[in-house]
Order: C-alpha cells, then sequence, then structure tokens
C-alpha cells in the first residue's frame, strides 16, 4: 500500500509541475504535442486540444513536449521573447509552490497550526549525542537561549560551528545538553519525532501568508543542505539529508499510517522541494534552461541552440547518475549501514 500512495504522490507532484509548463505554452499560443507523466511504455492515452496525453509506466518523470524547443526550431518557444521562455521555464516550479501551499495553509485552516517539539527516540551508540549527554524521552525547548517553536529547528545547531547548547526537558525537570559542533561532522547521532503540544486556529489567507513567509524564510538553508547532502552523495558518503524512490517509500508508508493530513504534508513537502531541485543550474533542468536563457541573454546569443543540447544530454546523463547514487543511498540507509 505505500507504493501505491508513493505512485499517487510522485504522480500528482510531476503532473502539476508539467501542467505549469503547458499552461504558460498555451496561454502564448505556443503548442504542445506531447504531455506525459512518468516514462517506458504508455498505459493511457488521450487525445485533447491538439496535445496528446499519455500515463506511461515508469513515474520517475515526465515531459511536456513544447513546439520549438528542438534545436534550430523558429516557430513556438523559439520565436517567444527572453521574458516569454523565461515564464514556460519556471512555470512549473510554480506550480509545485502553489500546490504546496495551498496543502498547507489548507492543512493549516482545517486543524490549526501544530506547535511541536522534538521528542529524542533514539540515541546512536558512540555519536556525538551520546558523548554530550543526550537520552531517549528528551524533549528539546531551545537552542543557544533561543526556544525553539518548531520540531523541525533541531537542525539550527548545524548552520554555524561552536558550542552548541540544548535545554531539554528529562523527568519533569530541565536538563541542559551542551557540545561543539566543528561543521564537518556527518550527524549529532538523535533520531526525534514531532510530538504536538498545541495548535493555533488561523484562516485559509493567515495560513496562506504564514506558509509562504515560513517556506521562503527557511529557502536557503534548504536550498545549502540539499546541495551539501547531493555533495556528499556524489562523494561516495552516506547521508540521511536527501532521499530518493527507496526512501521515499518508506516515508509514504509512515505517513500514510498517520492519516489523510500526513500524507498532505507530505505531498507539499515533495512538492517543495520539486521546486528547489528543479531550481538547480543543472543542464536538463528548468534551473540550467534557465542559466543558458540568461547568458544568452547577457552575451548576445553565444550559446548556440546545439551546445544547449549537447549540454541538455550530459545534464541527463549526470541525472541518472545521480539517481542511482541517491538509491544506494537509500539502501544503505535502510539497512542500518
Amino acid at each position: 500500500m505505500s507504493f501505491l500512495w508513493f505512485l499517487l504522490i510522485i504522480s500528482i507532484s510531476i503532473f502539476v509541475h508539467e501542467l505549469g509548463h503547458y499552461l504558460a505554452a498555451r496561454l502564448q499560443g505556443v503548442g504542445v504535442k506531447n504531455f506525459g507523466v512518468g516514462f517506458g511504455p504508455t498505459l493511457l492515452k488521450l487525445e485533447r486540444w491538439g496535445t496528446t496525453w499519455r500515463l506511461n509506466a515508469i513515474p520517475l518523470g515526465g515531459y511536456a513536449e513544447i513546439d520549438g524547443m528542438m534545436p534550430g526550431d523558429t516557430h513556438g518557444y523559439a520565436r517567444l521573447s527572453g521574458l516569454g521562455k523565461f515564464f514556460i521555464l519556471v512555470a512549473g516550479v510554480a506550480m509545485n509552490l502553489a500546490l504546496a501551499w495551498g496543502v498547507l495553509a489548507g492543512l493549516a485552516s482545517v486543524q490549526g497550526v501544530p506547535q511541536t517539539r522534538a521528542v529524542v527516540t533514539e540515541v546512536l551508540p558512540g555519536s556525538l549525542a551520546e558523548q554530550a549527554g543526550f537520552r531517549v524521552g528528551d524533549r528539546i525547548l531551545s537552542l543557544n537561549g533561543e526556544p525553539l517553536q518548531s520540531y523541525d529547528q533541531v537542525t539550527r545547531f548545524r548552520q554555524s560551528p561552536g558550542e552548541k547548547v540544548f535545554v531539554v526537558l528529562r523527568d519533569g525537570a530541565e536538563a541542559t545538553v551542551r557540545f561543539y559542533w566543528d561543521g564537518t561532522q556527518e550527524r549529532l547521532g538523535i533520531v526525534y519525532r514531532a510530538e504536538v503540544v498545541g495548535y493555533t486556529r488561523l484562516n485559509f489567507f493567515q495560513a496562506l501568508g504564514r506558509t509562504v513567509g515560513e517556506t521562503l524564510g527557511a529557502a536557503p538553508r534548504f536550498v545549502q543542505e540539499l546541495v551539501g547532502s547531493l555533495a556528499r552523495i556524489l562523494a561516495g558518503q552516506q547521508t540521511q539529508g536527501v532521499a530518493g524512490p527507496v526512501g521515499i517509500v518508506g516515508i509514504t508508508g509512515q505517513a500514510a499510517q498517520q492519516g489523510p493530513a500526513a500524507l498532505l504534508s507530505l505531498l507539499a513537502i515533495i512538492n517543495l522541494s520539486l521546486a528547489v531541485f528543479n531550481l538547480l543550474p543543472i543542464p536538463g533542468l528548468d534551473g540550467g534552461r534557465i542559466l543558458v536563457l540568461g547568458l544568452n541573454a547577457l552575451t548576445g546569443g553565444r550559446i548556440r541552440p546545439e551546445l544547449e543540447a549537447r549540454l541538455a544530454y550530459g545534464g541527463f546523463l549526470f541525472l541518472i547518475l545521480l539517481i542511482v547514487l541517491v538509491t544506494i543511498n537509500d539502501l544503505r540507509n535502510l539497512v542500518g549501514g
């Protein structure tokens, strides 16, 4: 059942992303020959509005085949201004963000914004956390004198090296845990979960404003952690900072056990992650194409379509390698390596 929920969440996320590209193209009079969710053999096919809509067998990607994006084309996408092209390229990311923000705001307006704290469920033997004195059952209250408003703020200690002071609630009394973080360690060595301590009720628009503000504020740290995790994976190191298909299936199973709200939250998180990942300046991703578009605007079109196509092909091979390495990392985490 976890795998079916995974397929549904991934398919929705990919469909929404590609729909953004599709709508941005059609709004500018550019045709879209094929629209596909997944790759490989086609399972379902439908002809509508001048587009062949396809559901394919391997749900790990998608595409909107926009007219005029092939090298040498002079019609469709190729005839648009730089701003029109940028609109098409960024529209997929915008749709993922819109879905994520809408889902999170909807959840917050229905059930309230949860006020959470982190509860330590495991302290890894021999880890920095064990040496510092963390114990299972510790409820983390503050970091360096600043109260933590949400359980996921525990990772703030990673932002800079230095002495870190956590105040925890242990057996009904406050205790202090100190350690030095030099920024080179792979992990602190604690496993923790969220414990809800209350809810704040907001209307949808209040929740939407809060959600947008919080995600944009956390974006630099999220990008830094994502890029750092990918760099460690490429270097052959194990990390828990990023999950691929295998890891997401496991996370989806845990969310399914918690109920619909947890699944919707996971859908939002995956869409936020997909938006950030697609903006990375890697050839073949939206961010790589936006980078080339910007460089061409600055240099008067020095990057020819043929070179851009070769860069995209190299980027595609790099992404395949990255998927393989992330999957290996998932398996290592799964077996506790």
